[in-house]
């Protein structure tokens, strides 16, 4: 399945918009090559509400971010609020030319992220703008041309049903997927701590990203610092992993949680010398680090949607291999998908053949258990 068709079947398979923007990231790759990848999902008075930056460091040039943004007179603020009423895309290929490279936008926002040419397009909704999505390229790669702008025109509708809000109480997807089941990671990153939960390193802009996942609130229409208190799962972990080496606790420091971007994985451990007991760390936890990892994986639908892309599924066989690797039964996917039973039971048939499987659990092996044994693999390497 090529990667446009992916990517619209992606689109409407009822994620919630956050989960969208990461799912889609790697498809606007294959379909139009660039450097990282921006997004953002928007209010009518123009503030941002989500998004999602492929380079977390982009948090780190937030406040001057901003303040291009709103500057009026500025190469970047001068086009923002009008192409935001209008909807509009390619806005800012023809400042791309004399004066760019000289620009403060460019010399404080987009050179120390290895970014320099931009495509970009904002997301409309019934005429309103919903999301932008801004596509770049390194200084060394050649700038975007009218020919990437008609490619991302025509992906316009489709990303704007993926980035619409749901109505109240209109389920979708996104809530039935288990937590137990997860995707492969997008974002990790690392926070070290001392056991009185002192930050002495962090990934950059994790633990900024990490409360933009979890749904913090944030304000995006302006600057505001990182709060100086640690999110509140990494204090529990930290809490636990202490417990438990002292004899207090015995709940294991891991734990998973689920946020509009998808599954978020923390684990903490003791930064310690090989062979070191647990028990040793506890008697005297200041001399000791921790280290929580933390990992964003892909919503789970996603996840396997991508696994029967790569398998050889089409569109109509990825709808029911998703819903059948839930465990969902033909009924229940004829009544989600709204096709006839008949319909569920010959695309199986075909999916199993495509997928050389029998029956709904050994797809669900298929597409989960490799992904475990890729998390198993790696747990093992942090404990080592």
């Amino acid at each position: 399945m090529g990667a446009v068709e992916h990517l619209k079947t992606l689109c409407c398979l009822g994620l919630k918009p956050e989960s969208a923007m990461v799912a889609v990231t790697p498809l606007l790759h294959e379909i139009i090559p660039h450097g990282w990848s921006r997004m953002g999902l928007y209010e009518p008075d123009a503030t941002m509400r989500s998004a999602y930056a492929e380079n977390p460091e982009m948090v780190l040039y937030n406040e001057r971010f901003w303040g291009l943004l709103n500057d009026p007179s500025g190469i970047i603020g001068s086009l923002y609020l009008p192409d935001f009423r209008a909807v509009g895309i390619g806005w800012t290929l023809h400042r791309q030319g004399w004066g760019w490279l000289g620009s403060d936008w460019y010399r404080e926002i987009e050179a120390p992220v290895d970014s320099c040419w931009w495509l970009d397009a904002m997301i409309g909704d019934a005429g309103q703008t919903i999301a932008a999505v801004h596509l770049t390229r390194p200084r060394s790669a050649r700038p975007f041309t009218a020919d990437d702008v008609q490619r991302l025109d025509a992906l316009r509708p489709w990303l704007a049903h993926a980035f619409r809000r749901s109505k109240s109480g209109n389920a979708r997807q996104e809530d039935e997927a288990p937590i137990s089941t997860v995707g492969a990671p997008v974002r990790s990153g690392q926070l070290i701590l001392t056991a009185d939960a002192k930050l002495v390193f962090q990934t950059p802009g994790l633990e900024h990203s990490l409360r933009i996942f979890m749904g913090e609130p944030v304000v995006y229409k302006r600057y505001v610092p990182v709060s100086d208190s640690l999110p509140a799962p990494v204090l529990k972990l930290i809490r636990q992993l202490v417990g438990a080496a002292n004899g207090t606790s015995i709940a294991p420091p891991r734990m998973r949680l689920s946020t509009p971007y998808g599954v978020l994985t923390l684990e903490a451990k003791w930064l310690v010398p090989a062979g070191t007991l647990p028990a040793d760390a506890a008697r005297d936890p200041k001399s000791c680090l921790i280290s929580v990892t933390i990992d964003l994986h892909e919503h789970p639908i996603a996840h396997a949607a991508r696994v029967l892309r790569e398998s050889g599924a089409t569109p109509a066989q990825m709808k029911v291999g998703i819903q059948l690797s839930l465990g969902k039964s033909k009924p229940v996917i004829a009544h989600e998908l709204g096709v006839q039973i008949s319909s569920v039971t010959d695309l199986t048939k075909k999916l199993y053949q495509t997928l050389d499987v029998h029956n709904s659990a050994e797809l669900g092996t298929k597409i989960w258990l490799d992904q475990r044994q890729v998390e198993a693999r790696q747990s093992l390497r942090r404990a080592g």
